[in-house]
């Protein structure tokens, strides 16, 4: 399933604080990046970071999010993600929060 234009514009205004956020299309989702850094990835309407930092992956964890698999027809077990976590449900539902966890996201590729 693709990402719906109308969950695009939605995590779009969630994030507008953070400034521009550039989008381009990857297979059926949409690649987010702000000035030249990956922020995160949107499929199957979830908004997913990429968190490489160990430390923040536990918060992720703790908060209820999940790493990004997906199936191939070859296997029987999902491909897990290591660094593609969910956006924590309460923070879908709060721009503070959200945008607190964007900027996060950003800074570690500092």
């Amino acid at each position: 399933m693709s990402v719906s234009q109308e969950y695009l514009e939605y995590v779009l205004d969630l994030l507008s604080p953070i400034g521009h956020v550039d989008t381009s299309r990857m297979f059926s989702g949409v690649l987010l990046k702000v000035g030249g850094k990956q922020l995160g990835i949107l499929f199957n309407q979830t908004l997913y970071f990429k968190v490489t930092d160990l430390n923040l992956q536990e918060e992720y964890k703790e908060k209820g999010s999940v790493q990004f698999t997906y199936t191939r027809k070859d296997t029987v077990d999902p491909v897990v993600i290591k660094n593609w976590w969910s956006a924590p449900e309460s923070a879908m539902d709060n721009g503070e929060e959200i945008v607190r966890l964007a900027e996060t996201v950003l800074r570690q590729t500092e």
